[in-house]
């Protein structure tokens, strides 16, 4: 079938409410003197502990539990549980008695007194009513009651390679800001692995009122074998899900199970090396009949928490913990998420699916003339300075870089022409030399000597560097530096924090080089393919890093800028978070070249300058409401510079900054056909156009109908809102249709990623399709990875700067199951 046949699917139903508003639920309301007894800590601003692990408890014990309100000591007006069905009041008091009297022995006070439980009891309400008295519970409690209904009936997965469906059993995931449902853990020879539908409430934009319920699916992969706990990286919260039985019923065979998302993290030199993020080291005892529940112990023996006990853990794989990689890979196949849809629609009569979108019409492109694709060179540079290649490393990379560079093509053509042993012209229609120097790496990047100089070993590193190395003279050509990193085993053993990347790639940007890291052949991750041989899997990652370089200093995909074909300059608005804070940044990507600026360099440099001067760049205040002012008022400044000079710019603006000062573009303020209330916007001002472009978490999956793989833009053309979907990266290219997870657990699947593009003001429907597809055309226009990106061209190259205003690693909590986009 044509591309034209083909529907796209957003996996998301709309509410019929009036056959939810009168659903019975049950609240329970926090016995008074529990609530004065933690608000005594209260100091205006925070606790010293955190109150969220009761409610954790709470709900990996009892399944009806759908909403906990963790902030019961401020907000009285809000119940303190909301379930499907009363639990015996008995039990939760007796459960949360003994949390309170932990928190009392640590803050060395008496236990709060004993409760007359008489008194306690809960209160049926409809989910009307509840919602009427606080609107905000709907993105909790709704997912939450829909995830509750999926997993109270085993379904079954229907794929086409297998003669009977697969029997699926799943538990409900309790989780901030998320409703999951997680199938019973499936065990292989490959390791172990469940499928996870998410389910998540939000206001269509532009359509104020318009809730939808969006649907995903994904895999959770887990670490099913004993952990050496002194060898996991350190200082990352990393997960782990853990649902217990109720310890006052004897017959524990619970017919419905919930898990609670938990927290680890390994800290320290000496055993025990791991702890609990949020001290809970007795939060079970009571559970567990006075004995502890010790994360060394999970780790260590994660058997003995999978079958025959009273807790049932799993230990979440996060490749940022865990030194090694399980065989089964990330993803699920579209065949599987389709699967899911289904399934979800068969379940939840009372909400009704989007109608499919045909596809966009391509515009036609004026003025280009008929083009020959093969006189069309594969890049584009819009200067003719030469590209000094520096391979700080072996021989055998230096040799590596060079045949990349003789044998490897971009799109079906040689990226360069070897003109003299290590001179290269770049196939471009500039004149453009790629020159290839071979340097000694010396000790650069080995691993830092925390034990001598802590907290300053990254500047020891940094100015050792600067001493050592020449500093680039002139601007007569631009220098990239491809360093070999040693693997992580040779220097994870000198201890934590010894990860030398970010000092080495200050100190090369100090002395006017851009930088790309690179294992060595011998420390590469292998291939898991068995038809890749390990000599072309390493030059194909050499090449990718190649790719990155040339990208970071500007260069671009020739025909996707003829394509894109918009003489309008295109400026884009973002933020980067960086170690001294969140920084505003804008790009222009005019005639080929793509500018930037930001508060502190005021003026457009191109993108090659701005990598080697970000020291140059102002942070944002860190106070949360001066940072939006300021946020809105920048970015109304330089639109004000703009128009001064008589530009008349399409301005792209990530959908993220609706939440960070950018209220003119929020769900329910955008109109189509309206213009944006923005700083600096002059109502009925025709200079400017502005399109919203959301690639975040907050737009629907999709599928194609029938299931297939396509590409291009659709739309209802009455909602303004246009989707885009690009083509598969390389590594998918082998991947077919009918392929799933369930029976080919090695291979990672990865659908390109859906972006929403919604071009704001007045104008007809043949000019916002035009300006969606110049969207959607500029995500080609990047040259890594040779695929569609997730951001068009301007938006997407502020991660560029990222890697040089981000130097430290930031810890953080991987709870999430894995649902694979590009």
């Amino acid at each position: 079938m044509s591309r034209t046949g083909k529907l796209l699917q957003l996996y998301a139903f709309e509410s019929d409410q009036d056959a939810w508003k009168n659903k019975q639920i049950y609240l329970l309301d926090i016995p008074s003197v529990w609530r004065e007894f933690i608000r005594q800590f209260y100091n205006g601003v925070k606790l010293p502990f955190a109150t969220k692990p009761l409610g954790k408890k709470l709900q990996s014990i009892f399944p009806q539990i759908v909403s906990v309100n963790n902030q019961f000591y401020l907000d009285e007006n809000r119940p303190w549980l909301i379930a499907t069905q009363p639990v015996p009041v008995g039990m939760i008091l007796l459960l949360a008695k003994g949390w309170m009297n932990q928190i009392a022995t640590r803050q060395g006070v008496a236990a709060p007194d004993d409760l007359d439980m008489s008194t306690m009891d809960w209160r049926s309400d409809s989910v009307d009513s509840i919602l009427h008295r606080d609107s905000r519970l709907k993105y909790e409690l709704l997912p939450a009651l829909v995830a509750h209904q999926f997993c109270l009936s085993p379904k079954q997965l229907h794929l086409e390679q297998q003669d009977e469906p697969v029997e699926l059993t799943f538990s409900q995931v309790y989780a901030t800001q998320r409703a999951e449902c997680m199938s019973e853990p499936i065990t292989t020879r490959s390791g172990t692995f469940s499928y996870v539908v998410r389910f998540c409430l939000q206001y269509r934009a532009g359509e104020h009122g318009r809730l939808l319920l969006m649907v995903s699916a994904g895999i959770r992969r887990f670490i099913t074998k004993p952990q050496e706990t002194k060898y996991l990286k350190g200082g990352i919260n990393s997960t782990l899900l853990i649902s217990m039985d109720n310890p006052l019923i004897k017959d524990n065979a619970m017919e419905l199970r919930s898990y609670a998302s938990l927290s680890f993290r390994r800290e320290g030199g000496i055993g025990p090396y791991t702890r609990w993020s949020e001290g809970l080291d007795e939060l079970f005892c009571d559970v567990l009949w006075g004995n502890s529940l010790s994360t060394e112990d999970i780790l260590t023996n994660p058997a003995n928490y999978h079958t025959g006990s009273s807790s049932k853990i799993w230990i979440v794989h996060n490749n940022r913990v865990f030194n090694h990689s399980p065989y089964i890979e990330a993803g699920i196949s579209i065949q599987e998420k389709m699967g899911f849809y289904e399934m979800v629609r068969g379940n939840l009569s009372d909400w009704r699916p989007l109608a499919p979108l045909p596809l966009v019409p391509k515009p036609k492109r004026e003025g280009t003339g008929r083009r020959r694709k093969d006189l069309i060179p594969p890049v584009f540079c819009a200067h003719d300075k030469d590209f000094v290649l520096e391979v700080w490393g072996s021989d055998s990379l230096y040799q590596c870089v060079i045949e990349a560079l003789k044998a490897k093509k971009y799109k079906g053509k040689l990226l360069a022409e070897q003109v003299d042993g290590d001179v290269f012209k770049l196939n471009s229609s500039s004149r453009n030399r790629i020159i290839v120097v071979k340097c000694d790496r010396n000790d650069y990047v080995d691993g830092l000597d925390r034990g001598v100089l802590k907290d300053l070993a990254d500047e020891h590193r940094t100015n050792k560097i600067l001493r050592s190395i020449e500093h680039v003279k002139g601007n007569q050509a631009l220098t990239c530096s491809l360093i070999e990193i040693l693997p992580k085993d040779e220097w994870k053993k000198l201890g934590e924090g010894t990860d030398p990347k970010q000092a080495v790639r200050k100190g090369f940007q100090l002395t006017g080089r851009m930088t790309q890291f690179v294992y060595p052949e011998s420390g590469a991750k292998k291939s898991k393919r068995k038809k890749d041989k390990p000599e072309s899997n390493y030059i194909h990652k050499v090449f990718n890093c190649i790719l990155d370089l040339l990208g970071d200093t500007g260069v671009i995909d020739y025909k996707a800028y003829l394509d894109v074909n918009e003489q309008r300059p295109i400026i884009a608005y973002d933020l980067v978070s960086g170690d001294k804070g969140t920084y505003a940044i804008l790009t222009k990507f005019e005639n080929g070249i793509l500018m930037v600026k930001s508060r502190g360099l005021e003026e457009w440099v191109p993108l090659s300058e701005a990598v080697l001067q970000t020291d140059q760049f102002d942070p944002l205040p860190k106070a949360p409401d001066a940072q939006k002012k300021e946020i809105a008022r920048w970015f109304g400044e330089q639109l004000r510079v703009e128009r001064m000079i008589g530009k008349e710019p399409i301005v792209l603006i990530e959908a993220e900054l609706r939440y960070k000062g950018l209220d003119g573009i929020q769900n329910n303020k955008i109109v189509r056909g309206k213009d944006p209330e923005l700083p600096g916007w002059i109502q009925n001002e025709r200079g400017m156009t502005v399109i919203r472009v959301n690639s975040n978490d907050d737009v629907p999956a999709y599928g194609f109908i029938p299931m297939s793989f396509s590409i291009g833009v659709y739309s209802d053309h009455e909602s303004g809102l246009y989707y885009g979907v690009g083509n598969k990266p390389k590594t998918q290219m082998n991947i077919a249709k009918a392929m799933t997870k369930y029976d080919n657990l090695g291979t990672a699947f990865q659908q390109p990623r859906v972006v929403e593009y919604m071009p704001l003001g007045p104008m007809d429907r043949q000019d916002r399709e035009h300006l969606a597809w110049t969207v959607h055309r500029l995500r080609e226009v990047c040259i890594t990875f040779e695929s569609t990106t997730a951001q068009p061209y301007p938006l997407k190259m502020t991660g560029t700067l990222k890697k040089y205003l981000q130097f430290k690693e930031y810890g953080f909590s991987e709870a999430e199951a894995e649902f694979l986009e590009l």
